[in-house]
């Protein structure tokens, strides 16, 4: 495990990298995107055991948090999409030298496998994305995050004031969350993709929909449902950890091409 800061000297982004042993086996590589906020703390323990699984089996991965989160460089209140785009076309970058690989197998959840889904678009060194239980429609995810926030005040007594809004004391600002209200992976083309899939611990309509469209489109998609403690964002067990085990054996059968079944 290495843990190093990489891209622009001005705004690092911190990531961690982890080496498969020697002679294991042909070179695969995963790039992990994170969720956000509450999420991320509540899902950091179950990605550290699926990088180790994948490790074991032969797989480089780099794990890595986006500007203004976690360890990297920039304050919340500055998040933006874009950004975060960009900052994962950078660890892709940094993933494919550090291993030596001409491409990459992106795996994020929430709104990590979303962003993933948008970063690869157009990108021909990203052979497969894995989306863990993705956001699809931004426009709801923005009405759970402000509908926490106002909870969360009127537990306070407090009125929730229009703008920033904290959930678990993450910061989503006005900007951020119209970006996220205007993301809809339904009409996300997928081109360019070897393999999409979507992993999630319930039936979803919305993942459903997804992969239908996809295929549609002619994109080779595949749906997984593996059952299991799906609740990232469950506010009474904010700062514990959700290590479902079925779904990350799932997401590692994905991603070595195992099993998989079409939703």
């Amino acid at each position: 495990m290495n843990p190093f800061f990489f891209g622009s000297s001005k705004s690092p982004l911190y990531g961690v990298y982890h080496p498969p042993r020697a002679g294991s086996g042909p070179a695969k590589a995963v790039l992990t995107c994170y969720p956000l906020g509450a999420e991320y703390m509540r899902a950091h323990r179950a990605f550290r055991q699926l990088t180790t699984l994948l490790v074991k089996g032969g797989t480089h991965v780099l794990r890595f948090d986006y500007f203004g989160t976690g360890d990297s460089a920039g304050n919340g209140d500055e998040a933006r999409i874009v950004r975060w785009l960009d900052d994962i076309a950078t660890a892709i970058d940094e993933l494919k030298e550090m291993a030596q690989v001409p491409a990459v197998t992106l795996v994020g959840l929430r709104l990590g496998g979303t962003l993933a889904a948008l970063a690869a678009e157009g990108r021909s060194d990203v052979e497969q994305v894995v989306l863990w239980d993705p956001i699809v429609r931004g426009n709801r995810y923005v009405e759970e995050l402000v509908g926490k926030h106002r909870a969360e005040q009127a537990a306070r007594g407090r009125t929730a004031a229009p703008g920033t809004a904290g959930v678990h004391g993450f910061p989503v600002t006005q900007a951020l969350q119209k970006e996220l209200g205007a993301i809809d992976l339904l009409t996300w083309p997928g081109t360019g993709i070897r393999r999409i899939d979507v992993v999630t611990s319930s039936e979803q309509a919305d993942a459903d929909a997804l992969v239908a469209q996809l295929r549609d489109r002619g994109a080779m998609a595949a749906g997984l449902v593996c059952p299991s403690n799906g609740q990232w964002d469950e506010s009474d067990a904010f700062g514990s950890a959700l290590i479902p085990q079925s779904i990350i054996q799932g997401v590692i059968g994905c991603v070595n091409g195992e099993g998989v079944q079409v939703a």
